[in-house]
């Protein structure tokens, strides 16, 4: 019986331990409406970086707004795009940047919040999380 707890004391310890060792990434948009918490995003997980790669992308945007989308890299892995709506005060957003090449930390694109459609031209940065607003 001693095993058996043991056994599954060190099971949870190490699903712990994954999990908080799991890294988001972040991304701050400027431009047009974006800035402050209002262009920053937290996405679960990492951004892919394998040429062809597509991951669904779940997080969110000024403290706890959901955002939802896709970030996709190149067949040819020369570059990264992430596309993505969100809702915050109960108002519709949303953005396609890329960036070039797909490991760069630093992006063009357009978004958009309060009209639909990403008609203004913002400017993207893959950033630390833990500047956070």
């Amino acid at each position: 019986m001693k095993t058996l707890v043991a056994a599954i004391s060190c099971t949870a310890l190490l699903a712990l331990t994954a999990a908080a060792a799991r890294a988001d990434f972040c991304m701050q948009l400027n431009g047009g409406p974006f800035s402050g918490d209002l262009g920053f995003f937290r996405f679960k997980g990492s951004a892919p970086k394998a040429k062809g790669a597509i991951k669904t992308l779940a997080g969110r945007v000024a403290g706890l707004s959901p955002v939802f989308g896709t970030a996709t890299v190149a067949r040819d892995g020369t570059f990264l795009e992430i596309a993505a709506t969100f809702f915050a005060d109960a108002t519709e957003g949303q953005f396609d940047v890329s960036f070039f090449p797909a490991t760069s930390k630093d992006g063009d694109g357009n978004g958009d919040y309060g009209a639909y459609g990403v008609g203004v031209g913002v400017t993207a940065k893959i950033v630390s999380c833990t500047l956070e607003p």
